[in-house]
């Protein structure tokens, strides 16, 4: 991992010297975003005397959000819990891992670096306003069945084929072997052709 100065990262002293200033947070306009997955940990939820989700597993994930503001994190949790089943079906269905009424096993391993779309809205706490998911929208078109498909899922898709034209061309070069075949050991017979006038 590197740093914002392309330097492995790496363990300070406690008299060294630092410049580096921390981003500014970036406040999203409240809408629909295009978010990666740039860091996933497993947790642990432990509530509070007064807190109604009993103890269980949690997710803690870190969304980036390119936005015209700037570059925006998001964190969200998702807790492993039956109760909250409804928001892990939703998540996992924003990056393609889930299809509508099918059920499927969270693959974890396939989280970090993958990419969905959510709808984001700005909540109020002590005072300051952060960014949270209101809801994900789901990639597949499993979920556009009954209904139109939303902008930022055609954006998504159009953002997903737009890598497919350079592999295209990549494999073009597959040609290069049909051309080079008749170089290949099928010559040979001819050689023999030509070695048979000579037995005369």
């Amino acid at each position: 991992m590197q740093n914002m100065n392309n330097q492995p990262d790496h363990e300070l002293g406690w008299e060294d010297s630092i410049q580096q200033d921390a981003p500014d947070y970036v406040l999203l306009t409240p809408g629909d975003y295009i978010f990666e997955v740039t860091k996933f940990e497993r947790g642990r939820y432990t509530p509070g005397p007064n807190a109604k989700m009993p103890p269980c597993n949690e997710a803690n994930l870190t969304l980036k959000v390119e936005s015209p503001q700037g570059e925006a994190i998001i964190r969200h949790r998702l807790f492993l819990h039956s109760s909250t089943e409804g928001m892990l079906s939703a998540f996992f269905s924003a990056i393609g891992l889930k299809r509508k009424g099918e059920p499927t096993q969270m693959n974890w391993g396939a989280v970090l670096g993958a990419t969905g779309a959510c709808k984001v809205k700005n909540r109020e706490y002590n005072g300051n306003k952060y960014n949270e998911v209101q809801s994900f929208y789901g990639k597949d078109a499993s979920y556009y069945q009954d209904k139109p498909m939303p902008e930022i899922i055609q954006q998504l898709n159009q953002a997903a084929t737009g890598y497919q034209p350079p592999q295209q061309n990549y494999t073009q070069p597959a040609t290069q072997q049909n051309y080079s075949q008749p170089t290949t050991q099928k010559q040979p017979p001819q050689q023999q052709g030509g070695f048979t006038p000579g037995a005369f």
